[in-house]
């Protein structure tokens, strides 16, 4: 595996705005995340199936509308699409503030906000995933994913830390206008991007069928299916939907209160901001052997940490449940952009999104459920074992494939030839 410097994409001036605004935007965000899942543990008196509703609903719209954004996608200039995005998600979490500030937040309120903020988030993701081979050349994606993933594991390991302490001294309404003022960090950044740099793909006009064009290249690729669905799957195990036992791990089985439930999530970002550090080093097109061993080492992380009796050695294994998952989302993420057609990525970065965090949106409730029947630490080892079994199934079919095709498993990511050629004709300049 051949190293590059790490943070070459930031040479380029579009992705440097684009990365440091996120990054500001992205602390907001998880100090946001932070307060909503407290304040469903206050409201709700520690119901772990509340947890779960709130995150089904912050991701559902994503698996529910993921086609229909990812074909607008295609069609708009995205960074006005990113504006209107942000612009909404800095209103939403002014409205939560309000309402919180004046002691009347509900938890129906907290799940039709959360709601609302995952519809906005549904056109969001795909044009902010889409973009970023816009900002720089082929040859720096895989970097510039991974920097992306870096930011927003700084922001993980940052918000949840600075949001439990302040939601001990100010409580929960001030991280929600935080998280408001943090979206002009992304609004300033996307204002300042030349547009006469961007690399920017051909519009797709607006046509019938258009929906399914990004389902028929994943159909017709059968390795891509296949990367897609365990993306899935690894999404119902992975760091979205633990975040949603995690309180309940620190209250129930650790006995701390918001400053340890901010710092068990920023073990997890640990590992995160070093998985994606390490992916966004490597050259070349991620390896099949790589991301399905990612999925195996998450899964028997997460069986580790739920086997640990003290919280000095639970977050421990967290960083090592972070890194797995940061290294399999931005090395699945990777190869799908870089297979998928200019004019269609936005539409097949939607499937891969729907996947993804639609098994995210499913594994809340699921784990949630879990821990009221059975406890959070025996929901994790359950998770544990499925993300394994996952892995496991993964190699079966991808091998499978691979074998049928005639191309080695420790072959590079499959990426059609005329695409790359002609990608790689847009170097950087």
């Amino acid at each position: 595996m051949r190293r590059l410097p790490m943070f070459r994409s930031l040479q380029v001036r579009n992705y440097r705005n684009f990365f440091w605004g996120g990054t500001v935007s992205n602390i907001g965000v998880w100090m946001q995340r932070t307060a909503q899942a407290w304040a469903v543990v206050v409201l709700s008196h520690g119901d772990g199936l509340a947890l779960g509703v709130a995150t089904f609903l912050q991701f559902f719209p994503t698996v529910l509308l993921g086609l229909a954004t990812g074909a607008l996608v295609d069609r708009v200039d995205k960074i006005r699409l990113l504006i209107v995005t942000q612009g909404l998600v800095g209103l939403g979490s002014v409205l939560m503030a309000i309402l919180d500030g004046l002691g009347i937040l509900t938890l129906a309120q907290v799940w039709v906000l959360a709601a609302a903020m995952g519809v906005v988030t549904a056109f969001d993701v795909p044009a902010r995933q889409a973009v970023v081979s816009e900002l720089v050349g082929p040859d720096r994606v895989v970097n510039a994913i991974g920097l992306n993933s870096a930011s927003f594991n700084v922001a993980r390991l940052v918000g949840p830390a600075l949001a439990g302490l302040l939601i001990g001294v100010a409580g929960t309404p001030l991280i929600f206008a935080l998280h408001a003022a943090s979206s002009a960090g992304i609004l300033i950044a996307l204002a300042r991007i030349d547009r006469s740099e961007l690399r920017a793909a051909p519009r797709v006009p607006a046509g019938r069928g258009e929906l399914g064009a990004g389902l028929r290249q994943v159909a017709g690729d059968p390795v891509l299916g296949a990367l897609i669905v365990l993306a899935g799957v690894i999404g119902i195990v992975g760091a979205n939907s633990l975040q949603v036992v995690l309180p309940l791990v620190a209250t129930e089985v650790f006995g701390v209160g918001a400053l340890g439930f901010g710092l068990v999530t920023s073990c997890l970002a640990i590992g995160g901001l070093t998985g994606a550090l390490l992916a966004a080093s490597t050259s070349g097109v991620p390896k099949y052997r790589w991301v399905l061993g990612a999925a195996a080492a998450l899964g028997g992380s997460l069986v580790i940490a739920s086997l640990m009796p003290v919280l000095v050695g639970f977050g421990m294994a967290l960083v090592c449940c972070g890194a797995m998952f940061m290294s399999f989302a931005v090395l699945a993420n990777t190869s799908v952009q870089l297979t998928a057609e200019p004019a269609l990525r936005g539409r097949v970065m939607a499937v891969y999104l729907t996947s993804f965090l639609g098994g995210g949106a499913l594994g809340g409730p699921l784990l949630g459920l879990l821990a009221e029947q059975v406890g959070p630490m025996h929901a994790i080892t359950l998770a544990g074992a499925f993300g394994l079994l996952a892995a496991a199934a993964g190699t079966v079919a991808l091998t499978a494939v691979r074998r049928r095709s005639g191309i080695p498993m420790n072959d590079p990511a499959t990426i059609p030839a005329i695409v790359y050629e002609r990608d790689t004709e847009m170097v950087d300049r």
